[in-house]
């Protein structure tokens, strides 16, 4: 059948059809080669087939096909018919097949589809190939293509670049230069015709005669090759790149001619600003796979059907077959600041596009590419109104871009993307597998907080900020974070100091005044034996120093006073004195009649003694399970979490302090009016990890154990400065703990920090340091045995098969903490097949409103429209597949977890 989108107008059309039937590999045996032209439709078959073309004809173009003439019925109307004649010439001769040539182009003549043999890759001392190209003007790209130069120069230390203006029928980088080097000393067009009319393959004598003629056009570190010389070279072009390529017996001649010059020059990089649309000006370097090939579109419906068709094209004739073969980027420029909300939240609008672009991405797959869709590097440029109207000179534009968001994205985004030079860091590897059983056992001890047995503190922004706002004052907060966030950690090591000033000087505090012995007046059911023993002997010393007995039951004793107060339908101002009072019968206080109203008398007894204690609290949803539907439960929350803290703080000299640890769904739940206000509060102190937090425990970690050498200057305490924190510094580091790509440096793997921040977070962008701690645990337990990656701590096949072994581990304790969150857990895994997948809607997976609701409140599911999506942390461990249709909307929201590295 025809194509329901060809209509037979002329033999071009039916060439289409041809063309569509050989790139789908479904070519007969019998036929040799086809041609197609005006004059009609010439077959070459093997002899005595004659027969078996016409049917075969006939299937392909049904019901246009007249087998008596016999010819194609094209498109005419009655009083003129129309039609292309047949003919068959039968033919022993072999099938050619032609040297590649890339081209976007229709050969002449058809014969039988082959594979095309991929170009060998770069040599490792070649700088890469970068090609900005766009199917409209218009777009930014060669704005893009300036910027990248510019970060490249900056970011890696000066290195110097080679920029080419390839565009020979709109060249703008050469207009630029035309006040800054009104005389170059030679152009792109003298760069080709000396290739061209030179008889060695090599081209060495050009290359160097180039070289030498750039090295004074060095301007701002950037070796700028323009298109032309002068107006006259426009206006008279005798030698293009699609006639060096046809000449040349290496049909990538122009990408190695352009990389062995950047070799001669030294640049770090060849950038190229290509022609815009479908030109065989551009089909040279955009058809070499080994190029770094940037698409630039703008949210405009043209731009981007044009740019999904240009990735179909790169999918059919270019597709990225090997390791080191980069996959295409792709680059949505001059986006208005409206169309990304403040949580990074891509508008309905937005997110479509990309959506689009990702489904045209598949074509460069020869499978669904589920998991290497998520490799393809997608970046987000801003709307700059100083970039719209650009000066036509150079320094001015470089002015101009230097500071740019636009500049700022192109550095922190495709500059990661090419292949790096050593970092200079480096793996002591005297003993490799040692280091990195040292690594999981010490991961794992850190795994459970409440062992208890270990002493090593890790210190980050909210409790810096807890330990100096509170200093001088006695703590009196409260302080949010998710399971696995550390509340039980930091539980723990807040009592192991025994005093507050103990604790706030290990979390950098410095002139600390408030002495304050600490005890617990809840801690959770699971602490094993030694952190138990470690509670209650802090509990029992700073009883001592306040002239006080701390029963050994005590803890019994108020648990049980706990559950009979939630037998009655008490209010808070009832539930306040009930806490009051067990803050007092904790530490020993009227403990062995319990009476009531011991919490009021125990600050005068404080006031007379010239003391203050400072009493925590970890452990509520071990008390009150069933806080999600139960009001007294939540009377009881709430009055913990405001109004104790209320009146503590309004008593004279504050001899009081407390610190309550709790869940944010539990706050939420209990205190559903000016939430916001109350979690307002006490933001700075909520045990919150941004992605670089999370990076740097890992360092943290990897220190611990000695795990690789550290650049000069840097240590664990310089963790804590911003500028230590930052993404360039981490990379590097990190570097010798995972390797900066899942792979060979020159492969097509994902950046190792980008694919592990968004494996381990969920869609809201939070990551928890349990599961990257497990996660290190894992993935060095995995890589004991790993032969072959020495130069690093993980390897990439133990890195992917942890975030698995996380997300299984992941689920049950949050089903173990949250019994409404584990009912709902349960349900999802026993879904029949076609049910687990992403993304669903409620109906699909049987939840009900407020069984989403919960979803949701934990961070395991995430709304989008009427469908529910879900992070790789909670997928995976659900047994949950990816949809193919919906499969870039899914990687399209978790770039929200990526932006801050894009």
């Amino acid at each position: 059948m025809i194509p329901p989108d060809v209509r037979l107008y002329t033999w071009v059309d039916v060439e289409e059809v041809l063309l569509r039937l050989h790139h789908n590999r479904e070519w007969p045996d019998w036929l040799v080669w086809a041609r197609a032209y005006w004059d009609g439709l010439t077959l070459g078959i093997r002899p005595g087939k004659q027969s078996d073309a016409l049917n075969w004809l006939s299937l392909q173009f049904d019901p246009r096909l007249d087998p008596q003439t016999p010819a194609i019925i094209l498109e005419s109307t009655k009083q003129a018919p129309r039609h292309l004649s047949i003919f068959f010439e039968e033919t022993r001769e072999e099938p050619k097949y032609p040297p590649f040539k890339p081209s976007l182009a229709r050969p002449a003549r058809l014969w039988p589809p082959r594979e095309h043999d991929h170009p060998s890759p770069f040599p490792s001392n070649r700088p890469p190939v970068v090609a900005f190209h766009s199917f409209k003007g218009g777009v930014g790209r060669t704005l893009h293509a300036l910027a990248l130069a510019l970060a490249i120069t900056r970011e890696w230390d000066k290195s110097r670049v080679l920029l080419v203006d390839a565009d020979l029928e709109a060249p703008g980088l050469s207009w630029l230069l035309r006040t800054r080097l009104p005389e170059p000393p030679i152009s792109f067009v003298d760069f080709l015709a000396l290739a061209h009319g030179d008889p060695d393959s090599e081209a060495a004598g050009p290359i160097d005669l180039t070289a030498n003629q750039l090295r004074s056009s060095l301007i701002d570190n950037i070796y700028v090759l323009p298109a032309f010389r002068y107006m006259n070279q426009f206006v008279s072009l005798e030698i293009k790149p699609e006639h060096l390529i046809q000449s040349a017996t290496d049909p990538f001649v122009l990408t190695n001619l352009l990389t062995r010059l950047g070799e001669t020059l030294g640049v770090r990089a060849v950038i190229v600003d290509l022609r815009a649309g479908l030109s065989e000006l551009s089909a040279g370097l955009l058809l070499d796979p080994r190029v770094h090939r940037v698409l630039v579109t703008t949210l405009t419906g043209q731009s981007v059907q044009g740019t999904c068709q240009v990735l179909k094209l790169l999918g059919r004739f270019a597709s990225s077959k090997k390791d080191e073969e980069p996959l295409p980027a792709w680059v949505i420029s001059q986006v208005p600041e409206e169309y990304q909300s403040k949580n990074g939240l891509m508008s309905s609008f937005l997110t479509q596009v990309t959506s689009d672009l990702l489904e045209a991405s598949q074509s460069l797959f020869d499978d669904d590419g589920s998991e290497r869709m998520r490799d393809i590097l997608q970046l987000v440029t801003p709307f700059d109104p100083n970039l719209i109207v650009i000066p036509n000179e150079w320094n001015e534009v470089v002015k101009r871009l230097r500071p740019s968001r636009l500049t700022q994205e192109m550095g922190r985004g495709l500059i990661n993307w090419l292949p790096h030079a050593s970092t200079g860091l480096q793996i002591d590897k005297a003993d490799l597998a040692t280091k990195r059983r040292h690594l999981a056992d010490y991961a794992k001890k850190l795994i459970f907080a409440e062992t208890g047995s270990l002493e090593d503190f890790r210190d980050i922004d909210p409790l810096r900020r807890l330990a100096s706002d509170f200093s001088a004052t006695m703590p009196i907060g409260v302080i949010v974070g998710a399971k696995g966030a550390g509340k039980t950690y930091t539980f723990l090591q807040i009592v192991r100091g025994q005093t507050w000033d103990e604790f706030a000087a290990r979390a950098g505090a410095t002139e600390v005044s408030v002495r304050s012995p600490v005890y617990s007046i809840l801690h959770p059911n699971n602490l094993q034996a030694g952190a138990l023993d470690m509670v209650q002997e802090t509990r029992k010393k700073s009883a001592s120093t306040l002239g006080l007995i701390a029963p050994d039951d005590i803890m019994v004793n108020i648990k049980d006073h706990v559950r009979k107060q939630l037998e009655k339908d008490l209010n808070e101002s009832q539930w306040r004195d009930h806490w009051l009072d067990i803050i007092a019968w904790s530490i020993g206080f009227e403990s062995e009649a319990m009476a009531t109203g011991a919490g009021r008398r125990f600050p005068d007894y404080l006031h007379d003694k010239n003391q203050s204690v400072l009493a925590v609290v970890d452990g509520l949803e071990d008390l009150f399970q069933l806080f999600i539907d139960n009001q007294r439960q939540q009377t009881a929350l709430r009055a913990l979490l405001q109004d104790v803290p209320e009146w503590l703080e309004q008593q004279p000299f504050r001899p009081i302090g407390l610190l309550v640890f709790v869940r944010q769904d539990m706050v939420l739940r209990s205190i559903s009016q000016n939430s916001a206000q109350f979690m307002a509060r006490y933001e700075p102190y909520a045990l919150k990890w941004s992605p670089e937090e999370a990076l740097a425990l890992a360092i943290w970690i990897a220190m611990k154990v000695n795990a690789f050498i550290l650049p000069p200057k840097f240590s664990l305490e310089n963790l804590k400065d911003d500028e230590a924190k930052n993404e360039v510094v981490l990379s590097q580091v990190l570097t010798s703990l995972w390797g900066r790509k899942l792979g060979r440096e020159n492969s097509r793997e994902a950046r190792s920090i980008d694919w592990i921040i968004a494996a381990l977070s969920d869609l809201k962008g939070q990551i928890q340091p349990r599961d990257v701690v497990r996660f290190l645990h894992t993935a060095a337990q995995k890589s004991i045995e790993a032969v072959g990656w020495d130069d690093r701590l993980l390897a990439p096949a133990a890195v992917r098969s942890a975030v698995k072994v996380c997300s299984g581990a992941k689920i049950e304790e949050v089903g173990q903490e949250n019994e409404a969150l584990k009912k709902i857990l349960l349900k999802l895994p026993n879904l029949p097949n076609n049910s687990q997948q992403i993304p669903f809607t409620r109906e699909q997976v049987n939840l009900s409103v407020e069984e989403v609701r919960i979803l949701e409140d934990n961070g395991v599911v995430l709304r989008e429209g009427e469908e529910y999506y879900m992070p790789e942390i909670f997928r995976l461990g659900l047994g949950f597949s990816l949809k193919v249709g919906a499969r870039p909307r899914v990687l399209a929201l978790a770039r929200r977890v990526q932006k801050w590295t894009a």
